[in-house]
């Protein structure tokens, strides 16, 4: 099988570099999916030197073991995934506090939680080789002022780290602490995920735990635990589609480069069988779009929140997922593709459609035909609770299991 585009960059990466530059594959990937890597590196060296230059954000910690939740990002990327974890944290007997980035809004998180931010290097922490070797080495010390960072705000503490993801510059920087680790799967797992980094990894369910399985996490790594996800939801659309909505994810290199055109493609051509159709742009797309005049929707998008049911059409995203739960039809678009396997297994509903055409005909069939649309949502179903499992507890027990090994500061 081809590896995947980001498989490769990282095959190569460690051919020319060595396998400590594994540290910081995924910054490395994504600003080489841009223009001028090298002056886009230089300008995140001296960001991130300046931000740490600040004297670190300390709040009164209290005694005992700790659950150190590490928020890099908001939304269901970050921080909304991590929030999922504070009952389990409190069942674990853990206090939890956040390690936030210093850019995260302050009202993100709950008042009663402390927050600690890193800082505190002044300028003595940057290492002026970075600023000469190139892109790879400016990452490289970038990642090293992380660590130092995120060392001194835990030190002479004992706990379990909780992260939204074990692969960007902060969460990678608190694993170098030595302390237990728990990660979270927050959305679909592509490539970019893989080798995992943390000790433990918390899946939804069925369906993710065999996909995590299938790219070399071993069983006794994996805890399936929903945290809610999924939760009395899925009841299944009510009646027949109401509207033609595409999910957009322009903004996803790691699918490759030829998703935008793909998308772009097929947008066009169902634009044409429909005109009320509508494209739900992704939050990363910042409301940028290659489809011209065609009906766009920003999130929070309005189609979803209706209560008519969509039918939602998806190469490989989270909103399918989300759609599905909400009660709308959705089904995947099924460009072609020789990677991110884990990533599809998830996300890939029982409907599938090739081209415009195709999608017109189930949204045809949806409305018209009574029998098939009983079955669609008797399998639509079915996928949802392979997606999530219903079992609760997994953290906590996790948690309670681990906290022993915690090591003494």
């Amino acid at each position: 099988m081809a590896l995947s585009p980001f498989a490769a960059f990282v095959a190569e990466l460690q051919q020319r570099h060595g396998p400590e530059v594994d540290l910081v594959r995924h910054e490395l990937f994504f600003q080489g999916q841009k223009r001028f890597p090298g002056g886009r590196g230089a300008l995140a060296l001296a960001r991130d030197a300046l931000l740490l230059a600040r004297p670190s954000r300390r709040q009164p910690l209290p005694t005992g073991l700790l659950a150190v939740l590490v928020a890099t990002l908001a939304g269901s990327s970050g921080w909304s995934s991590l929030a999922r974890a504070l009952p389990a944290i409190a069942t674990a007997g853990l206090t939890p506090v956040v390690l936030a980035h210093p850019r995260l809004d302050p009202s993100l998180f709950p008042a009663d939680v402390p927050v600690l931010r890193p800082g505190g290097l002044g300028l003595a922490g940057l290492d002026p080789a970075g600023w000469l070797g190139g892109w790879v080495a400016q990452a490289q010390a970038r990642q090293k002022l992380w660590i130092r960072a995120v060392a001194g705000l835990l030190a002479d503490r004992r706990g379990v780290l909780v992260l939204h993801n074990d692969f960007d510059m902060m969460s990678t920087a608190s694993l170098h602490s030595g302390w237990p680790s728990v990660c979270l799967l927050h959305g679909i797992p592509t490539d970019e995920f893989f080798p995992c980094r943390a000790d433990y990894q918390i899946v939804w369910g069925p369906s993710s735990r065999q996909a995590f399985a299938d790219c070399g996490v071993a069983s006794a790594r994996l805890v399936v635990d929903s945290l809610g996800r999924g939760a009395g939801d899925g009841a299944g659309p009510d009646g027949p589609p109401q509207v033609l909505a595409v999910a957009s994810q322009t903004q996803a290199v790691i699918f490759g480069p030829h998703l935008a055109a793909h998308l772009k493609a097929f947008v066009a051509g169902l634009h044409q069988l429909d005109r009320r159709m509508v494209v739900l742009l992704h939050p990363r797309e910042g409301g940028r779009h290659p489809y011209g005049a065609v009906p766009t929707s920003l999130p929070p998008h309005v189609v979803l929140q209706a209560p008519q049911p969509a039918l939602v059409l998806a190469h490989c995203s989270t909103l399918a997922i989300d759609a599905a739960l909400a009660g709308h039809w959705v089904a995947a678009v099924e460009f072609p593709h020789t990677a991110n396997q884990a990533a599809y297994a998830v996300a890939t509903p029982p409907l599938r459609v090739k081209s415009a055409g195709e999608a017109f005909a189930l949204y045809g069939r949806l409305s018209d035909d009574e029998a098939f649309r009983r079955q669609a949502a008797i399998r639509q179903k079915a996928w949802l609770n392979n997606t999530f499992s219903p079992e609760t507890g997994g953290l906590s027990r996790l948690l309670g299991k681990i906290v022993p090994s915690c090591p003494l500061p």
